[in-house]
This record gives structure tokens, sequence and C-alpha cells, in this order.
């Protein structure tokens, strides 16, 4: 059972340490872009990779987050309900709503790796200024559904301990 935990625990600190890199990758394109709106207005050249860098890293950020907003419990509900319910109901319909994540994440998973291997191949690149290859842009769909399914594991292993035990299997530092 020890090591069922320990995976639980790297799965959630991966999953809430993802707002430090999101962060940061905000910052770096905050910058870049700032950067791209003085080249545009005050010296006339525009660089032509400023639209494609604002459009992939808004997909990255909305990917990449979905397994935090889980592990935080910041996914979306509806809580006039499912607050009114007792521990074990609020397991019971969170492992019914964990099987839908799952099957969900898996498609994620499974069809962006499709499309990755599909774009490697044939060598597909962006037709805007970056011309970065599409498989490096399409990899953060398997690797968000990864995340946020991981996380989704994670979540419905404690839910099935709480229906069996009355408690969690794993309970991180905020619970």
């Amino acid at each position: 059972m020890s090591i069922i935990i320990q995976m639980m625990k790297a799965i959630t600190i991966v999953n809430k340490s993802m707002p430090w890199f999101i962060g940061s990758l905000i910052a770096v394109v905050s910058f870049l872009l700032a950067l791209d709106v003085v080249l545009r207005y005050f010296f006339s050249a525009p660089t032509v990779w400023a639209f494609d860098l604002s459009t992939w890293s808004t997909g990255v950020v909305a990917f990449l987050l979905g397994g935090y907003a889980l592990a935080k419990g910041h996914h979306v509900r509806v809580d006039i309900l499912f607050e009114r319910f007792s521990e074990r109901t609020k397991s019971i319909v969170d492992v019914i709503g964990g099987m839908f994540l799952l099957l969900i994440a898996s498609t994620l998973v499974v069809v962006g790796f499709s499309y990755v291997i599909h774009y490697f191949q044939i060598g597909a690149t962006s037709s805007g200024g970056m011309e970065m290859p599409l498989w490096v842009q399409w990899l953060i769909v398997p690797i968000g559904g990864l995340l946020i399914g991981l996380q989704g594991l994670v979540k419905l292993i404690n839910d099935i301990a709480m229906i069996t035990r009355g408690k969690p299997l794993y309970v991180t530092e905020e619970e």
C-alpha cells in the first residue's frame, strides 16, 4: 500500500508544482509580447512569431493546469447539491464523475499522441511566423491529458478508500 501512496503523493506534487512552471512561462511570454509591441509601434518592425507564441502559450496554460485544478479541488461541480451530501455520498458521486474524467483524459492522451506521431512523421510545421513543428505544439494535449488523468486516478483511489474504509488513503497537506 505504501508504494501506491508514494505514487499518489508524487503525482500530486507534480500537478501542484505546475503553477510555478506555467507562471514562469507566462512571465517569459509576457516579456516577449511586450517586446513585440515595442518593436511594432516604435520601430515599425513587428516580429513574425508573436501571434503564434501567444496562441500556443494559451493552450499550454489551459492543458497543463487541469491536473492542478483537480488536485486543489477547483474543478467544476454543482456545489449547491454536493455540499449537502455526506462524505461517503460525495465520494460515490465523485467516483462516477471520476470514471468520466478518466475516459476523457485517456481520449486526450490517445488522440493527442496520434496527432503528435502523425505530425512528426509528415514533418508538418505551423503556418505562422514561428514555423514550429506541429508535433511539438500538439504534445501539450497528451501531456495535459496525462496530468489530469493521473490526478483523477489519485482522486478515484481516495474516493474508493472513503467509500470502503471511511477515510481517504492519501491526504495532501492542505486537506
